[in-house]
């Protein structure tokens, strides 16, 4: 470069190389610059200018790098001559200490003494030897059970009772509050005693505050899952009792009938009657034949409502002081409910207390009614079942809140934004203003009539097999065998030069080259890990689930303490998110990867994990899998096989309310089109917020003839499909709640809910529920749409069983590497559950990136030795492959890997 530059200006390079090494040329070209530009040296009382401007940036973010940026800005619009980095670094540094500071004082200051010493005796008081009051505050519940439900409760009213009633936090202060929260729940009640009285007074406000959020929660959780269970032991009863009536009735039935018989003997006889019954059988036995066959023979069909009875002891036992721990509010509905609720308060399960004369029935729901009036008055056991099972209907719905919980708040606070809340939208949506409804309806009902029409016309020349018994019907895609064994022998050629490593390497390697591990910054200081081996020791503990203590022992790099440290202090959500928002760039920018598909369609699909020892308590039982309780973990991929998103649901959960996640909640750069699931992904309610976003939905439909069609014409102008079509849609409703609908999608876009908390209160609403419904009526267009194209085409059903696929791959690697303690995950709380799963995909994206790189170098050897992989299989290759790799029992980090010039690892290329 110096060469051209001198031979432009016709003088000797050596000469511009001495100017440049002269001491003082900077000063001078500076001095220039200086004296030509108007710009300042940063002098002292400049500098103290900034410093009060940095203050005041300061009180409204704890972010320092954002901080940090803000200076270099306001210095460059000042024409202020930047210093060094540490220079800057230490002005921001020292504005936000001050800042923090001063925000603790102001905390203190606002507090009594007496209330002071109440926060202080959560440090000092102790549940037992061996845990703080703080430490019993955190821990999450046990297992779903009345107890727990009281302890929560008991934990509500110990925060209440301590935490100052009067401590006047600014909305522009909630930053620092929430920054303070997030390391007083991880503190141990030793460190905090360690503070200073302001810092320590502070957090334990903070952390208080985000505690009482987090229990309310938790409590109206356990409360719907005490619900839940009632239910599911109901049915369980019922099921017994009619697997007993079909086994034992007719034998049952045969001994009344000899009773009976010997009865009218004995008394046409003049016999004893007592003797003649007990030659039969005894009045035990009798007595429960006759209570089972009242049970039997109820009127009306069996249900499950009937058999609730038994769990009354735990409403009655939780039920009042559940009610009477918080504020309810509700909508007008819901009046009822509400006047129900305050006379179980009342009552507070004393039944020497009678039910008032003018008790509120109009909360009750229908298939109670069969069993309320019992000999023409009102069953109280059933009444007050009804009503607390109303709750918890109106809770998951939405129809009820509590404003102190983060979960269950009104509808309209869900998707309306904090105020001052800076907007963070997803980087593949964009913000637009609220469509015209009648151009909407008019496109929309011209599209599924003629998409109607033509495949009603299309009918007379298919194979009459597919419409056969007024269903749809389609055959099984032929599977291509020949090309199936081509792809395989071709992928064992490339994998067989990848290099053996240990997937402390793959790490290792992966760190070098995305710089995933400066995601994981410290909770307090933003800094990145100090210690690397730790932290991904920590990291492969989690993921493969080995745990901190044996990794500790088998690692050699970091103690047990050490290991506790990098996952308490820098695994959390954000940091998880961002590091694999990273990976999954990395491996979407990958040449090879555009083989794998065109980087904008994405699939999503549950992974079922079994729990062990204490983690059995935070799983539920889902028959399919067995008798064990589980949790899922639900990922969403790119069709370039990267990890996207996850997420860890109840095993019982369903997965259509996740299904948008993955695609409006990952932090990359990749722009997503269309979103693939399985059968248990889809609903109308999904359809229609995917339409309403844009964006193409492709559920995989296993069964057509399950499937109903929907228009806004009568059924009968489409001939032979007129049996298989439901209710007729209802435009009025939709153009109803259109600018409601539009608000919601709105609110997800701007990531202002999350979409499975919005989708599950819109599921959970009743039918009578006229915005759900309305979105049910968009949904429904959109899923006939979908049908006829899936009736219809062919490829679209193989395209999207391909993608379908690739998640399933991608899970058997992530069991592959959760390996240890039977893949049973023995994590009670939630959140510890989630950083579980969250560890377990960046390790998965991480080898995913890892055979990316090393497969494109593997095929280029084959090509360069004239062994190239045939153009039509390559998209047939997966990255999924993990033989290489020690997953498990090696854990050991090479210091010096044999790495060539370009820095990889070299190929096994004498093995091919």
């Amino acid at each position: 470069m110096l060469d051209y530059i001198a031979e432009q200006l016709d003088i000797d390079a050596d000469v511009i190389a001495a100017f440049a090494r002269r001491g003082p040329t900077r000063y001078e070209q500076l001095a220039t610059i200086k004296r030509n530009h108007g710009f300042r040296d940063l002098s002292r009382p400049m500098r103290e200018q900034l410093a009060a401007w940095l203050e005041g940036e300061a009180a409204i973010t704890v972010d320092g790098p954002a901080l940090l940026m803000r200076l270099i800005g306001k210095m460059r619009a000042e024409r202020i001559i930047i210093p060094g980095v540490s220079v800057i670094e230490r002005m921001t540094a020292s504005a936000l200490h001050r800042t923090d500071k001063a925000f603790a004082e102001r905390i203190y200051n606002q507090i009594a003494g007496a209330t002071r010493q109440r926060l202080e005796t959560i440090l000092s008081e102790k549940v037992h030897d061996q845990q703080s009051r703080l430490s019993w505050l955190r821990a999450p519940p046990y297992r779903v059970s009345a107890r727990s439900l009281l302890e929560l409760l008991d934990k509500i009213d110990m925060i209440r009772r301590v935490s100052p009633s009067k401590a006047a936090i600014p909305e522009i202060s909630h930053p620092r509050m929430r920054q303070l929260a997030r390391e007083g729940v991880r503190l141990t009640a030793q460190a905090m005693q360690q503070m200073s009285p302001t810092r320590r007074v502070a957090t334990l406000v903070a952390t208080l505050r985000e505690l009482e959020a987090t229990t309310t929660d938790a409590a109206l959780g356990m409360y719907g899952s005490l619900v839940g269970r009632a239910n599911l032991k109901a049915r369980k009863r019922l099921e017994e009792t009619i697997l007993a009536t079909a086994d034992q009735g007719r034998e049952r039935l045969t001994r009344i009938a000899t009773v009976l018989e010997a009865m009218t003997q004995a008394l046409r006889k003049g016999g004893d009657v007592a003797e003649a019954v007990a030659t039969v059988a005894s009045l035990d036995v009798i007595e429960a034949d006759a209570r089972v066959i009242r049970r039997t023979t109820k009127p009306g069909k069996p249900d499950a409502v009937g058999e609730l009875g038994p769990e009354y002891r735990i409403f009655k036992q939780v039920g009042p002081r559940f009610l009477e721990s918080f504020v309810f509010e509700g909508r007008r509905a819901t009046s009822a409910l509400q006047t129900a609720m305050d006379i179980l308060i009342q009552l507070g399960g004393n039944w020497r207390k009678p039910l008032p004369v003018d008790i509120p029935l109009g909360h009750i729901e229908r298939r109670w009614h069969r069993h309320l009036f019992a000999d023409g008055k009102i069953d109280r056991t059933y009444w007050e079942l009804a009503t607390y099972f109303a709750v918890a209907n109106a809770l998951a719905s939405g129809d009820l809140w509590v404003p102190t919980s983060r979960m269950h708040r009104a509808l309209e606070d869900l998707i309306t934004p904090a105020s001052g809340a800076a907007s963070m939208s997803s980087p593949a949506l964009l913000q637009s203003s609220t469509p015209d409804f009648e151009q909407w309806m008019a496109a929309k009902a011209g599209q599924l009539d003629q998409a109607l029409l033509s495949t009603t016309k299309g009918l007379s020349g298919k194979d009459a097999a597919l419409f056969a018994g007024d269903r749809l019907r389609f055959p099984k895609m032929p599977k291509d065998e020949e090309n199936d064994d081509r792809s395989r022998e071709n992928a064992l050629r490339v994998y067989r030069l990848l290099p053996t490593v240990r997937i402390t390497d793959v790490l290792r390697q992966v760190a070098h080259w995305t710089g995933f591990i400066d995601h994981f910054t410290h909770v307090s200081t933003g800094m990145p890990p100090n210690d690397e081996k730790a932290f991904l020791a920590s990291l492969i503990a989690e993921a493969t689930n080995l745990g901190l203590t044996r990794m500790a022992d088998i690692c050699n790099v970091a103690s047990r303490r050490a290991l506790l440290r990098m996952q308490t202090w820098h695994m959390r959500d954000e940091t998880f998110r961002a590091a694999l928002a990273t990976l999954t760039d990395a491996i979407n920018a990958e040449p090879i990867a555009a083989w794998f598909g065109d980087g904008w369609r994405a699939s999503a699909d549950g992974q079922h994990f079994y729990l062990g020892g204490q983690g059995e308590s935070g799983g539920t039982v889902n028959a399919h899998y067995g008798r064990d309780p589980i949790v899922k973990i639900y990922t969403t991929i790119t069709d370039r096989y990267a990890p996207l998103h996850q997420t860890v649901i109840a095993g019982t959960a369903g997965e259509a309310i996740h299904a948008l996640d993955g695609i409006l909640g990952h932090g990359s750069s990749v722009e997503l089109g269309a979103l693939h699931v399985d059968g248990g992904g889809a609903s109308d309610i999904v359809f229609c917020v995917m339409s309403m976003l844009g964006l193409s939905f492709e559920p995989r439909i296993p069964r057509l003839s399950d499937r109903k069609l929907y228009a806004f014409e009568p059924r009968m102008r489409y001939g032979k499909l007129g049996p298989l079509f439901g209710h007729r849609l209802d435009a009025d409703l939709i153009r109803s709640h259109w600018d409601d609908i539009h608000q919601i999608i709105v609110a997800m876009r701007n990531r202002v809910v999350t979409p499975s908390l919005i989708l599950k209160k819109l599921s959970a609403y009743r039918q009578q529920n006229s915005l759900a419904a309305a979105m049910r009526e968009i949904g429904r267009i959109e899923r006939t749409l979908f049908t006829l194209r899936w009736f219809e085409d062919p490829a679209l059903r193989r395209l999207v069983t391909a993608e379908l696929n690739k998640g399933e791959s991608r899970n058997t690697l992530a069991r592959a590497v959760a390996f240890h303690r039977l893949g049973r995950f023995r994590d009670r709380g939630a959140e510890n559950q989630q950083v579980r799963a969250a560890a377990l995909n960046l390790v998965t994206a991480a080898i995913i990136l890892f055979n990316c790189k090393y497969l494109s170098r593997a095929s280029e050897a084959l090509r360069i030795n004239g062994q190239p992989i045939p153009e039509d299989l390559l998209c047939e290759l997966s990255p999924l492959g993990w033989d290489h790799i020690n997953l498990t029992g090696d854990y050991v980090f090479s210091d010096s890997a044999m790495l060539d010039n370009n820095g990889f690892l070299p190929l096994r290329v004498s093995s091919g």
